[in-house]
């Protein structure tokens, strides 16, 4: 989200706001209590709920902004600060604030918080490290008078998000060893008890210069329903493979070397990918677009 305008923002003006990090004790987790300055805000996310909602039990109404910070005073590694600040639910905005004050909640430990305090104790490290958390109150000058505020903060992982059009205008030995690399790194986050809720390839933090690679974006993260056996579905959940052909049409993709046969392809085993079959009848190959056979599947051959 740009930050050229505040227009129906909660979080900006922020930059240069030092905050204390004094996580509360989570055994055996420790953190050191360490203040740190926000840089620069990255974005801002809106969840609102109605009354109703809240009552059926789907969560607190909240904004949530998201920011590059530093230690306060210090040119130390960089790291991103996540801030829920609870919101009126809808159609109470206005009203006077001891209406917004009765909707206050306790504190608010969000799915993202539960999933990298996870990660942490267990020992996983293809996630960004949880650096702290800290649970507060808003004022009673604030949007909601004691509601809760919730700042979250991990370490900032080399890389960017792997970016769609990056990727396929990539050669094809380049995307098949971003895939094997994928594969490595998911493999080890398949044993935890979170995933990422909504996979694309910006959940994937990619170092292009040295190949170094993290799973990252649990904002939405779920410890339910979870497979924790590698499928290859996993490619095409995270755009590592094209399910879609016409995507093309909206994501333009010049790269001349794309994985395909005009023939059909016609593989040895069952897959389990979910694969276009954007020519020939169901249940026939049909023209496959790239599915990295080579690396998945030895055995593939051309019928």
């Amino acid at each position: 989200m740009s930050n050229s305008s505040n227009s129906g923002q909660v979080l900006f003006g922020l930059e240069g706001t030092q905050i204390l990090m004094n996580s509360p004790p989570q055994p055996p987790i420790n953190f050191i209590p360490e203040t740190w300055e926000i840089v620069e805000k990255l974005e801002e996310d809106t969840v609102t709920q109605s009354e109703q909602n809240f009552i059926d039990g789907q969560g607190p109404a909240y904004v949530a902004g998201k920011f590059l910070c530093r230690p306060s005073g210090a040119r130390g590694p960089l790291a991103i600060l996540r801030i829920y600040h609870q919101i009126p639910w809808l159609g109470t905005e206005l009203r006077k604030a001891s209406v917004r004050a009765a909707q206050a909640t306790g504190p608010f430990e969000p799915p993202e918080l539960q999933a990298l305090k996870h990660f942490k104790q267990q020992g996983c490290k293809v996630v960004p490290e949880l650096l702290g958390y800290q649970f507060e109150k808003q004022d009673k000058e604030d949007i909601i008078p004691g509601g809760f505020v919730t700042y979250v903060i991990w370490k900032k992982v080399p890389g960017e998000p792997l970016d769609f059009t990056r990727f396929w205008n990539c050669t094809f030995s380049e995307r098949q060893n971003i895939r094997a690399k994928f594969r490595q790194i998911y493999e080890k986050l398949l044993p935890f008890d979170y995933q990422v809720w909504v996979p694309s390839s910006t959940k994937i933090i990619y170092e292009w210069s040295t190949g170094e690679m993290h799973i990252s974006g649990f904002k939405d993260a779920t410890n339910r329903f979870l497979n924790k056996v590698w499928s290859d579905a996993h490619y095409a959940s995270h755009d590592l493979v094209l399910v879609d052909p016409s995507i093309k049409s909206y994501f333009p993709i010049e790269s001349i070397d794309l994985y395909r046969d005009d023939n059909g392809w016609e593989c040895a085993a069952p897959t389990t990918i979910p694969v276009a079959r954007h020519r020939g009848s169901a249940g026939s190959p049909g023209d496959w677009v790239e599915l990295a056979l080579r690396l998945t599947w030895p055995a593939a051959r051309r019928s």
